[in-house]
């Protein structure tokens, strides 16, 4: 696989599939969907044992990442150690990472990483035709309901697009 067909990903972006109900369609993509070792332990909704017979993998992460994990801790305070661990593995990995976490996503930008969110995966499962539009649209607004932070205007122009 290459580093753009691998996605890392962190905790948040898979309730936000799980409350939009669609987590079985997301393992459809055409993509390798990893998480942090650490992860395992965080994984409650939805459980990490559903998410992992789905397909997405643990990676383990090795001593000197373990040792810049903590280094990166003391500078970046606001963004959680698992947040922080989803960020040095797409970056030791030169992978795309997945998250909604907006610390996250600049911390990522900056440093030079490709980084999508729960509306890209909603995009591709639509450009991909693993949902229909009406489906997407119906997932997004689950999503919104259960409050998942999202770019509004963003929000409403694929509401708008795939609801008509």
């Amino acid at each position: 696989m290459t580093s753009s067909s691998v996605l890392i990903t962190d905790t948040n972006i898979w309730i936000d599939l799980d409350n939009a109900g669609i987590l079985a369609e997301v393992f459809r993509l055409p993509y390798q969907f990893l998480t942090p070792d650490l992860a395992k332990g965080e994984m409650i909704q939805p459980p990490w044992d559903v998410l992992e017979k789905m397909g997405l993998v643990l990676q383990e992460m090795d001593a000197d990442q373990m040792a810049d994990l903590a280094g990166l801790r003391s500078i970046h305070r606001l963004l959680s150690v698992m947040d922080l661990a989803s960020f040095l593995l797409a970056k030791s990995l030169a992978a795309v990472l997945l998250t909604g976490d907006s610390r996250l996503m600049t911390l990522a930008t900056t440093n030079g990483l490709s980084v999508h969110g729960a509306l890209w995966l909603l995009d591709e499962m639509t450009r991909l035709e693993i949902l229909a539009n009406r489906q997407a649209a119906v997932a997004l607004e689950r999503m919104l309901e259960m409050g998942a932070r999202l770019p509004r205007d963003e929000c409403r122009k694929r509401l708008s697009n795939w609801s008509g």
